[in-house]
């Protein structure tokens, strides 16, 4: 038979803000055992508690023992429109075409490959219309929504990103060449232009030179 682990978590239980995050985005697991016992799972779907009947051993971490532990665990999850909740699904057919989706558990808009048939409204043909659909909150421009890239040579150069899903600046090691415009040579650079600072459109402009070399280097 199944060895019987009860599963019930207390916020205590999940230390890292990112653990609470992982356990509150995972689907209701009611485990193999029969019994019936009252827990709570967050739905992100719905974006809230809900309760659910809990057999009672195995199962997974989105399982709380109360209303109130649920959401002391998963209230940091941001609101955002329903279709921007559902996970990217490419389909079932065999396309190849680049599509964006949302994902909440990093809270940024990420490419994926679309099959071309099925699949679910969180399917976007460019990263502007995902960042505009399901980033009401948005500061900054497009570039600051651009993931974290190295870039494709091999140097180790000391540089800035802007995180969208903690909303601050981080240094990363840039490798020289490629990557993004999400690149900023000081941590300043990276706010006043992604925070709105006020040499924000100062750096707008820096941001604009920066795409164009960008783009002539890939040409070359």
């Amino acid at each position: 038979g199944v060895q019987a682990r009860p599963v019930g978590l207390s916020p205590r239980a999940l230390v890292s803000p990112a653990e609470k995050q992982r356990a509150c985005l995972l689907p209701p697991d009611d485990g193999p055992c029969r019994a019936l016992v009252p827990r709570w799972y967050y739905d992100r779907y719905t974006q809230s508690c809900q309760e659910f009947t809990y057999g009672g051993c195995h199962g997974n971490a989105n399982n709380f023992l109360t209303l109130d532990d649920c959401e002391k665990s998963c209230w940091t999850i941001k609101k955002v429109p329903k279709l921007c909740r559902m996970e990217a699904d490419g389909g079932p057919c065999r396309g190849h075409l680049k599509r964006y989706a949302f994902n909440l558990s990093s809270m940024r808009c990420e490419e994926f490959i679309y099959g071309g048939c099925y699949g679910n409204g969180n399917n976007f043909r460019d990263l502007q219309s995902c960042v505009d659909h399901c980033l009401p909150e948005k500061t900054g421009p497009l570039l600051c929504y651009s993931p974290k890239d190295e870039g494709l040579c091999s140097s180790s150069v000391p540089r800035y990103y802007y995180d969208t899903k903690s909303k601050s600046c981080k240094e990363f090691k840039y490798t020289g060449c490629g990557g993004n415009a999400n690149n900023f040579v000081t941590e300043t650079d990276c706010y006043n232009v992604c925070g709105k600072g006020k040499f924000f459109f100062f750096f707008l402009f820096l941001y604009f030179i920066r795409q164009k070399q960008i783009n002539q280097s890939r040409s070359q």
